[in-house]
């Protein structure tokens, strides 16, 4: 399994400090390059938590540049503890957790979250992935929250796991349809037995999606694409 540079960041940063909870930011610069940028923990007990200054989210919220923060556990599991999320919908932000423990990460998106353009984000691993784009539109286009569809956004690294994910959260709140409409969700199979990919459709031979390593964007629905077309899928 190969690890992406955010996880090889973290996990760095985590074991410098194995019996405290180190934190820092992921940003992302104009170009796209992705930053993870240590900070130190000013929390008064940083065995039992982390605190990161105003002063430092202020200024790149400014820029608008901050994907998440991240802080590890090094007692507990990957999982958000309840103050983890009561501090993630105050300040909007994802959480990215890595366990020091079980040696797993977790990516909290609160549903206090605001999406930027749906068009022209870079791809990011569990920030900006497809699944994302799905989430977001919901969100921005059709005022729907469903953020708490999923738990957690740092996806399996195996495909099987990851489709099962997907078609498990698909097919217990949406409709799998035989035709398409504008706002369907459309998952596409790019290869045989791959990690199914989805899109949402924009009406008129349009649909919106998040290529891997590539910018979101608008595509026509051409017959390239139509004969990748595994499941459609439509809001209740």
């Amino acid at each position: 399994m190969s690890l992406s540079n955010i996880e090889k960041s973290v996990i760095a940063h985590s074991e410098l400090k194995p019996n405290e909870e180190v934190c820092g930011l992921i940003l992302i610069e104009p170009s796209g390059e992705v930053v993870v940028k240590r900070i130190d923990n000013k929390h008064p007990n940083k065995k039992n938590g982390f605190f990161i200054p105003q002063s430092f989210l202020i200024q790149h919220l400014i820029d608008q540049t901050i994907l998440g923060i991240y802080h590890t556990h090094h007692k507990s599991s990957e999982r958000p503890s309840i103050i983890d999320i009561k501090m993630s919908e105050e300040i909007c932000l994802p959480y990215l957790i890595y366990s020091l423990k079980t040696k797993k990460f977790f990516l909290y998106f609160p549903e206090s979250f605001e999406p930027s353009d749906l068009i022209g984000r870079f791809y990011v691993k569990g920030f900006n992935e497809c699944s994302c784009i799905f989430k977001d539109y919901f969100k921005k286009v059709l005022g729907i929250n469903i953020t708490k569809w999923n738990k957690n956004y740092w996806l399996p690294e195996e495909d099987d796991k990851a489709n099962n994910l997907l078609l498990k959260i698909l097919n217990k709140h949406l409709k799998r349809v035989n035709t398409i409409k504008k706002h369907d969700v459309i998952v596409f199979e790019i290869k045989k037995n791959s990690r199914l990919h989805i899109g949402i459709y924009l009406g008129d031979d349009f649909f919106i999606h998040q290529p891997k390593h590539q910018l979101s964007q608008k595509q026509i629905l051409d017959e390239r694409w139509q004969s990748k077309i595994k499941y459609i899928y439509r809001y209740r």
